[in-house]
């Protein structure tokens, strides 16, 4: 076993289960947007992908579902359909992968061809649901952006929120662990000698 890809592998497998939970907290939290608290002083509000919250200074929050979809913003619509796509991909990539470390024993050494394979599919996965959590979190606050200054000044305008940075963390440590899961199976297999050149090798050499 070779305990530098092992390492390799554990590591790309660690940075890919804290994207994974940045993704999953940012899916869920309902801060992806706040008021600012210098223009509301007794109360705040939140904006989630799943519901709205308002929070007073006294300690209360009261949070509300939103009711229909086809009511939602696009912003919100695209959000949800990406997030839950780096999040279901994620768990996939995990599926397919973790089985074909090198670490265990669930392929045989004769399976290094599978092996490969599944790694190379895993962080394929790991690397897209980076790129849907990223991409989407960037257009997300670009609009934020726009709209918090194309608004007048007496109306309050929304900034980011933690789920945010936490969707940005996410999306940059799963394409970080899908890379690296990639890169050292594609490189630990320039050196390995293909087993048909070393049969021939082994019938000319008895050969003679």
């Amino acid at each position: 076993m070779d305990s530098g890809l092992c390492l390799t592998e554990l590591a790309a497998l660690f940075l890919s289960l804290i994207g994974y939970i940045c993704c999953l907290v940012a899916l869920f939290i309902p801060r992806w947007l706040i008021v600012s608290s210098g223009m509301l002083v007794n109360e705040s509000y939140q904006l989630g992908l799943w519901q709205t919250c308002a929070i007073q200074d006294v300690g209360s929050r009261v949070c509300q579902d939103f009711q229909t979809i086809l009511d939602l913003p696009l912003q919100i619509q695209l959000g949800r359909v990406l997030m839950c796509l780096s999040v279901s991909c994620g768990v996939l990539g995990f599926m397919v992968s973790t089985p074909a470390l090198t670490c265990l024993k669930c392929l045989d050494d004769q399976d290094k061809y599978v092996r490969k394979i599944a790694i190379m599919i895993g962080g394929g996965l790991f690397l897209l649901a980076g790129a849907s959590s990223t991409c989407f979190v960037s257009y997300f606050a670009y609009d934020a952006f726009v709209k918090f200054w194309n608004l007048p000044k007496d109306i309050p305008r929304f900034e980011y929120g933690s789920a945010m940075f936490s969707g940005w963390t996410g999306g940059l440590f799963l394409i970080a662990g899908g890379s690296v899961l990639i890169v050292s199976h594609f490189y630990s297999g320039q050196g390995e000698t293909s087993p048909v050149g070393s049969n021939a090798t082994t019938i000319n050499l008895e050969s003679v």
